[in-house]
């Protein structure tokens, strides 16, 4: 289902300021719970195992890259595909050589601390995560991660996963306090199921900041713009009611559920806006072309920036059967050069 790229730009229900906070609650819980489990016999891992390991092997990738001191190695990957961009970094000496995970848009939080705990779990060096958002809820927060912490030192010492307790505009995080100079860190930006509520504009400025001051992005979405992906939109109608007694709903949450089904209704209309706004690969990468062009244009007179090649890389896996497609999209600055098996196209099919 091919839609222009500059489509008309429609609003989902749960976003609008004047929805209910019970509905909107009522709605993030029910994303937040799929994200995180398995419904057999559906499911043969969790959504966020997925994401898991993608994320896991990006990581992986960045710190070999880093001890590698032998040049260009070859590496190949089944099942992804991959383009070239040229981005430019500032301020990279200045980084800190640990690197660590900042997930942009979070919300309530979605999958970052189940991510977070089963990346870490085997590492003698655990990667350092948080939680970002134009309008963070540091209230949850607080009560589910404690007080943030305020420095490299701290975030090694005491905590694997926190938070940045001010606002973070991820098109432009030079504007956002960075304190403890967090986002000048060396740092992979991650979007979990968020990079589709950016509008055309807003989101080639998310890639070109991610180019101008991170070590890589990695967006992932559970959809995609088809009518397979709609169809199973749909189910999320009764499987709201057979799942939300799980989710350690509130009263007003079981009341919009079953007697005024509110946030089933939110839920499916929602999730038609989101297949409706979900980029296809071709759309990305073409994004990911006119941020690359941006950046050069912005500093092409200023001599002190360097060039950074960046890789770019997708790929889909199946969450859910029959149709359900965990599409994700990586980009990072390269120093091997890899080869794919499969093209583009596979993924532009439906």
């Amino acid at each position: 289902m091919k839609l222009p790229y500059n489509r008309p730009w429609l609003f989902e229900i749960s976003d609008h300021p004047s929805c209910p906070e019970s509905i909107r609650v009522g709605v993030q819980k029910m994303l937040t719970f799929l994200w995180l489990h398995r419904i057999f016999p559906f499911q043969a891992q969790a959504p966020y195992e997925l994401a898991s390991n993608v994320l896991e092997r990006v990581i992986k990738e960045i710190e070999q890259e880093d001890d590698d001191d032998n040049g260009q190695n070859t590496i190949t990957i089944n099942g992804i595909g991959h383009a070239n961009e040229i981005g430019i970094g500032i301020g990279q000496g200045d980084k800190k050589d640990m690197l660590r995970v900042v997930d942009f848009c979070s919300g309530a939080g979605g999958p970052i601390k189940k991510i977070e705990k089963r990346i870490n779990k085997n590492r003698k060096y655990p990667i350092p995560f948080l939680l970002s958002d134009l309008n963070p809820p540091l209230d949850q927060w607080k009560k589910t991660y404690g007080p943030p912490t305020t420095s490299s030192s701290q975030r090694q010492k005491q905590k694997t996963i926190s938070y940045i307790p001010y606002p973070v505009d991820a098109t432009d995080t030079l504007s956002s306090s960075n304190m403890g100079g967090v986002l000048d860190e060396k740092h992979l930006r991650t979007f979990f199921l968020s990079f589709h509520h950016f509008n055309e504009e807003l989101a080639r400025g998310v890639l070109v900041d991610a180019m101008r001051g991170s070590e890589g992005i990695c967006i992932f979405e559970l959809q995609q713009c088809n009518l397979r992906s709609l169809f199973m939109i749909a189910m999320l109608g009764p499987l709201s009611w057979l799942l939300t007694p799980f989710t350690r709903p509130t009263l007003a949450i079981l009341f919009f559920t079953y007697i005024i089904p509110l946030i089933p209704l939110t839920l499916i209309f929602d999730g038609f806006i989101s297949v409706y706004r979900t980029r296809s690969i071709s759309h990305i990468l073409r994004l990911t072309n006119l941020a690359s062009l941006t950046i050069q244009l912005e500093n092409q007179d200023d001599a002190s920036k360097e060039d950074y090649e960046w890789d770019w890389e997708f790929g889909r896996v199946r969450h859910t059967w029959p149709w359900g497609y965990m599409i994700y999209f990586v980009g990072r600055k390269k120093r091997y050069s890899f080869s794919f098996d499969e093209e583009e196209e596979e993924f532009e099919q439906e």
